[in-house]
């Protein structure tokens, strides 16, 4: 089993909440879905930078699981409550710079 060290847990802020979006280590990042994915199938194991803490997977129904994050003895951990967890601010459409002759055509478009 191989495994990958955690450093950030990215989140986005969406209408339904924050979610989790992305999930990086050191020269790698991959989605939520595909980390749950390998470890169902128990295939690589994930550890949190810098602490004794792993990801692993939990199943809620028949078909559903969820991504949590455990600590040695088992014991669910928030991922809120991390240094790792990181929340990005999405920035609202930057308009692309006007050319010089848009400019000339129209200076109250700026």
């Amino acid at each position: 089993m191989a495994r990958y060290i955690v450093s950030s847990l990215n989140a986005q802020a969406s209408p339904r909440g924050i979610l989790l979006d992305r999930i990086n280590g050191p020269g790698w990042a991959d989605t939520p879905a595909n980390l749950l994915d390998h470890l169902i199938h128990e295939r690589h194991d994930f550890v949190l930078e810098g602490t004794d803490l792993r990801l692993a997977a939990r199943r809620q129904q028949e078909n559903a699981w969820l991504l949590i994050i455990v600590d040695p003895q088992g014991k669910e951990i928030a991922p809120e409550s991390l240094p790792h967890w990181r929340v990005e601010q999405l920035r609202p459409p930057q308009r692309p710079r006007m050319n010089w002759w848009q400019r000339l055509i129209d200076p109250d478009a700026a």
